[in-house]
């Protein structure tokens, strides 16, 4: 495991609070158990790092084996917060929010950021915008779509309609996607 003095060297290392997101991903892990299921950051933390921090959010959404995670944080320094899943290190200025040990995305199109301190896995963009249609709906969370919006109109060009189409089935928001679409135009309809 790295030790703390080099996380806060490489968190600190960066005044821009999305990069110290993608630093933290990174040295999480090159720091837990190698093995097929790697930490994903999920969430509007994947969207800021997807809109290159236009959208800013306050904690990280991490999926990964809870207890693998708690041993590392508390390594370095997190506690628990306010919250029953949420860890964090003021002296970092960082709170991770452990979301489950299922990733409930496709791995094949999460997207990988290779950096100087490890690899940093983010949750794929077609399974942000499901994601956030289905809060919409479900939840009734009016800005989530607001950020699929946002998210497909920055990527439009690089995700795969169908899997979204099909995807949006599967969890009964093919009526949001279509709104999604309305709001796209043209580029929505490819």
């Amino acid at each position: 495991m790295i030790g703390y003095r080099r996380v806060k060297t490489v968190i600190l290392g960066t005044e821009d609070p999305t990069e110290r997101k993608i630093r933290l991903m990174a040295l999480l892990t090159s720091s837990l158990p190698k093995g097929k299921m790697r930490p994903v950051l999920a969430g509007g933390s994947a969207i800021e790092v997807y809109l290159d921090g236009t959208l800013r959010t306050g904690d990280m959404d991490v999926v990964y084996n809870v207890k693998a995670l708690e041993k590392v944080l508390s390594a370095w320094g997190f506690s628990l917060g306010g919250g029953i899943r949420s860890w964090t290190n003021e002296e970092l200025g960082l709170a991770v929010d452990m979301v489950g040990e299922e990733y409930n995305g496709s791995y094949e199109r999460a997207t990988t950021i290779t950096t100087q301190f490890g690899p940093a896995t983010i949750m794929g963009i077609e399974d942000l915008i499901v994601k956030r249609l289905a809060s919409a709906k479900f939840w009734r969370v009016p800005t989530d779509i607001e950020q699929a919006y946002l998210l497909a109109r920055a990527h439009g060009d690089k995700i795969d309609w169908t899997y979204v189409g099909e995807e949006s089935g599967k969890a009964d928001i093919g009526d949001y996607l279509v709104k999604l679409q309305g709001m796209l135009g043209e580029k929505g309809r490819r």
